[in-house]
């Protein structure tokens, strides 16, 4: 039924699979659509009480796929908005699904792949994992994800993130909040699963109101902030910076800010 992500249900547990290994499970307009065909589909499906969501071939996601990104620099400005729309809505409803939402991280999460993280109830992932906001140092701005990784880390650990385009380990993910378990490669899957199934502890009912609970304390940005940040991505996209950034990293040099130069890692 779906050619980019798999999905099926097991004892009270709902599997979302993204399933793009040769792009690393880039998010592209396909794999986001799809994405959303199941969130909504599933909504009102009380035959899970928690949804996993993981990447097929041994990385989770490596963010929004450059190549679409590229394509974006030839879009208009409201096609180039209506693409950043879209991410609005997978974090949205990522972030508003009614049942709790569990996040398996093989190997790595960067960019847009935070923001799946960020909007999911609990992420646990691998001693090995690393992650990171790669979106400045390709003459980008991480906007679409930036609402919920402030509300996720904390203004003070987003600060440091988004401005500092390198990888971060995985025991940092956890000391700044993104992540809430890690454990060993082999042992990933059993942990979900115990993870999982402790959730499905939970009434059915309860786990909703519950979650609601939450979020509705947490009073999260307005419309209006979430549409200035689909501008915002859509305005990077198609700036000067942003297609040399998204260049160099397709030819493999370095952006024209970099002088060339080898920038250390803090």
């Amino acid at each position: 039924m779906y050619k980019k992500l798999l999905f099926n249900i097991e004892d009270n547990i709902g599997f979302l699979g993204l399933n793009r290994p040769e792009k690393r499970n880039a998010l592209n307009k396909e794999l986001i659509t799809e994405i959303l065909m199941v969130l909504n589909k599933h909504k009102a499906d009380r035959r899970f009480r928690v949804l996993v969501i993981y990447g097929e071939g041994g990385t989770f996601c490596s963010g929004a796929d450059l190549d679409w990104m590229k394509n974006g620099t030839l879009q208009s400005k409201a096609q180039n908005i209506n693409d950043a729309k879209l991410f609005n809505a997978l974090y949205h409803e990522i972030y508003n699904f009614p049942i709790p939402v569990v996040c398996e991280v093989r190997k790595s999460a960067f960019g847009g792949a935070t923001g799946i993280l960020a909007c999911a109830d609990i992420v646990i992932c691998e001693e090995e994992s690393n992650f990171g906001f790669p979106e400045v140092k390709l003459g980008l701005i991480p906007a679409t994800i930036a609402p919920y990784i402030i509300n996720k880390m904390g203004q003070s650990n987003a600060s440091k993130r988004m401005l500092m385009p390198v990888p971060f380990s995985a025991y940092e993910a956890l000391q700044e909040g993104l992540v809430h378990f890690i454990t060993s490669k082999i042992h990933l899957r059993e942990k979900t699963l115990q993870v999982a199934k402790n959730i499905a502890l939970g009434a059915p009912d309860a786990l909703i109101q519950t979650k609601t609970l939450i979020h509705n304390l947490l009073q999260m940005e307005d419309e209006t902030s979430l549409l200035h940040c689909a501008r915002t991505i859509a305005n990077a996209r198609t700036s000067q910076e942003g297609q040399e950034g998204v260049n160099a990293f397709l030819e493999k040099r370095k952006p024209i800010w970099n002088n060339g130069e080898n920038i250390p890692s803090v």
